[in-house]
């Protein structure tokens, strides 16, 4: 579940995104939840899936679309 939401606003970020962008986002949409704590390993479960890749600056970008 978390996986499918840090995706989710990794795509509202428009698809390209730097983990800290992604906490903050998750803090303003998500403030009841600790889910900003877990952004980076759940980029890293994304990754190994092959949903979304590391850039060598950093940030993350979507490159197959998720299963819903």
């Amino acid at each position: 579940m978390s996986q499918k939401l840090v995706y989710l606003l990794l795509k509202e970020l428009g698809g390209t995104a730097f983990p800290r962008q992604i906490k903050e986002l998750a803090k303003q949409k998500y403030p009841d939840r600790t889910l900003y704590r877990y952004v980076h390993d759940r980029l890293q479960r994304l990754t190994k899936w092959g949903y979304i890749k590391r850039n060598s600056d950093g940030s993350y970008t979507i490159i197959e679309e998720y299963p819903y």
